[in-house]
């Protein structure tokens, strides 16, 4: 099959999704209109950002080029307009939603206690979130969203879990731990975007916690490469993701693959949407507090969360496994 991936390599997905279907036989593509901070790879990413008439030159050449393309994040490879066109040359559309770019703030904030939602402002929503799901539902064949809070804001949706690059995720594994005091009791999360994790409420909880005595750092990483990212959660004894969204991210994916036990937060009715109930410790900004000086004072429950993320990480959320299961769909 000839595969295109595009346009946004979020979390770097599409790229590592792209070059697995190629390692297993397939011209699999990735493209990107820009490239960013985090370092992730794509096969081509524009020349000049911005630059429509490169954009246009490149969407009739994959239209030749391609049978299969998958879109992320509600877009296209000419923000929506050729859609219907490829589906009348008969390429077969596969959408890859991954958040704010279907998730409906109003009917969120509405049913849920809890959701990143309700603490974000201003509002993140991709302004053609609208757009994107009318074309999903007319043209998609499959629409494949990211975490399984999205299943309900688009017709025809299946999980597809986050992609987890192993070939990384091995390297780091391969390096020698780094140092630390082993009296400090590390807790490390990444701010990407403070009102949609959460952010404030660990880092209240965590100075609550210190003027209670507990020996607690907080490490924040941010400004940083995607690698760099994961090699500091390695100083960690605990890692904190979204605190929010009731499901979990691709950070929590990643670090359950280099074993580093994580809280985060899933909705109950969310649960038994995953393909196996998730290793992570379950915790939002009501009951943060107590878990995190629970785990303190009993650490050594921590290891059982490391073996079993790692397997579970494996299991799910490995390229290989869900590469063929794209290739599956495309099938059809």
């Amino acid at each position: 099959m000839r595969i295109l991936h595009a346009p946004e390599n979020i979390g770097g997905m599409a790229g590592v999704l792209g070059q697995v279907q190629s390692r297993l036989g397939h011209e699999a593509v990735s493209y990107s209109f820009t490239s960013n901070h985090f370092k992730f790879s794509s096969d081509i990413i524009l020349r000049k950002p911005g630059s429509f008439f490169e954009r246009l030159y490149n969407a009739l050449s994959f239209t030749v080029k391609f049978d299969v393309f998958q879109f992320y994040f509600g877009s296209s490879l000419m923000d929506l307009k050729d859609v219907h066109w490829l589906s009348i040359l008969g390429k077969k559309i596969y959408f890859y939603f991954c958040g704010c770019d279907i998730r409906d703030e109003k009917t969120t904030i509405m049913k849920y206690p809890i959701s990143a939602c309700a603490n974000c402002f201003p509002k993140l929503c991709s302004a053609n979130r609208q757009l994107a799901r009318k074309m999903a539902e007319k043209y998609g064949k499959v629409n494949f969203v990211s975490t399984p809070d999205l299943l309900e804001f688009v017709e025809r949706s299946v999980l597809l879990p986050q992609v987890v690059d192993f070939d990384l995720i091995n390297e780091i594994i391969k390096e020698p731990l780094p140092e630390r005091n082993p009296e400090k009791f590390v807790i490390a999360h990444a701010p990407t975007n403070r009102l949609i994790k959460g952010t404030q409420y660990l880092i209240d909880c965590v100075k609550r916690l210190q003027n209670k005595g507990f020996d607690i750092d907080l490490l924040l990483i941010e400004n940083m490469s995607h690698a760099e990212a994961l090699r500091m959660y390695r100083c960690a004894d605990l890692a904190v993701d979204q605190l929010l969204v009731g499901s979990y991210g691709l950070l929590s994916a990643e670090l359950m693959a280099l074993g580093v036990p994580t809280i985060t937060y899933i909705r109950e009715d969310l649960v038994d949407k995953y393909p196996k109930r998730p290793p992570l410790i379950n915790a939002n900004p009501f009951n943060l507090e107590d878990t995190i000086a629970y785990l303190y004072k009993n650490r050594e429950e921590l290891t059982t969360c490391q073996d079993a993320g790692l397997a579970y990480a494996y299991e799910i959320h490995h390229p290989v496994r869900l590469a063929i299961k794209c290739l599956e769909y495309y099938e059809q």
